[in-house]
């Protein structure tokens, strides 16, 4: 294998932590994105359930690890496993990168950011004066609405299985001029339908033998601009239906690679080629 070659005991080492996590495409793209620039860097994804994250991140800093990476269900829990928060990442309420800074644990949010890149690559505005609904409510969820609110939109909405996570997510943090709302479940179709914006950041739609979506897709219209956080090997079902509906949409990859750059310059000191990372992406 190609990403093994040169592997020694200097080699520096990289992960994403995620359950599950066999999914995951960060492996390939780190791992090309170090060749092209020559960095004695490997990066690896490991299966952690949620009850082994503690171990799971006490174990980066026994092993030396440079960084690491933190996917569902583990950014809102990782939050309180480490050392220092960085202010973006604490007014989110979720971590998605560590890094390893001399023996402590740095935790950074880099999904915001990278979740407003990728919008802007489908409406160079961004969210300002959007109505945008948002389905979920964990960790990815905070960092979509922390993104949509810097933007400027009009109005957040927010649904989840779990009401009072939406309640929450809507009411801990000041989200500047946006309005933030919590949907109820039998209001969800109606507040997805007269949105503009329609972003999934919940898991459905990652098992793709589940045949599912985390927004009723009878409500999609031409109007609509869908981002799904979920990406696989082909279209999930949301990025399907929304396009077949004519509205404009992608998934996750774009937001991936985003948020992978940030990553990738907070551990390096050094921006990678964009060009590198989508050419890997799959």
């Amino acid at each position: 294998m190609g990403t093994n070659q040169g592997i020694s005991g200097r080699t520096g080492l990289v992960c994403v932590l995620g359950h599950p996590v066999g999914h995951s495409l960060s492996p390939r793209i780190h791992n090309a994105a170090f060749r092209s620039q020559g960095l004695d860097l490997v990066y690896m994804a490991f299966d952690v359930a949620p009850s082994a994250l503690p171990a799971a991140i006490h174990g980066l800093l026994a092993l030396g690890f440079r960084g690491a990476n933190l996917t569902i269900p583990h950014k809102e829990a990782a939050l309180d496993l480490v050392d220092v928060v960085d202010g973006t990442a604490a007014r989110i309420g979720a971590v998605n990168t560590l890094v390893n800074d001399q023996g402590r644990l740095v935790g950074y949010n880099t999904d915001a950011s990278g979740f407003s890149r990728a919008l802007r690559s489908l409406c160079p505005e961004g969210a300002r004066g959007l109505t945008c609904y948002v389905a979920g409510a964990g960790g990815a969820a905070r960092a979509v609405v922390a993104a949509l609110a810097d933007d400027g939109a009009r109005e957040i909405r927010v649904c989840n299985r779990t009401p009072e996570r939406a309640v929450a997510l809507c009411s801990e943090i000041g989200w500047g001029v946006s309005r933030c709302v919590a949907v109820p479940a039998e209001g969800a179709a109606e507040a997805a339908q007269s949105s503009d914006l329609i972003v999934n950041a919940t898991s459905v739609g990652l098992d793709p033998s589940v045949k599912e979506s985390a927004v009723p897709v009878d409500i999609l219209h031409s109007h609509h601009i869908v981002i799904d956080l979920v990406y696989g090997a082909g279209p999930t079902m949301l990025v399907r239906e929304a396009k077949a509906r004519g509205a404009n949409a992608v998934d996750g990859k774009e937001m991936l690679v985003m948020q992978a750059a940030e990553s990738y310059a907070l551990w390096t000191g050094l921006q990678p080629s964009l060009e590198v990372m989508r050419r890997n992406i799959g």
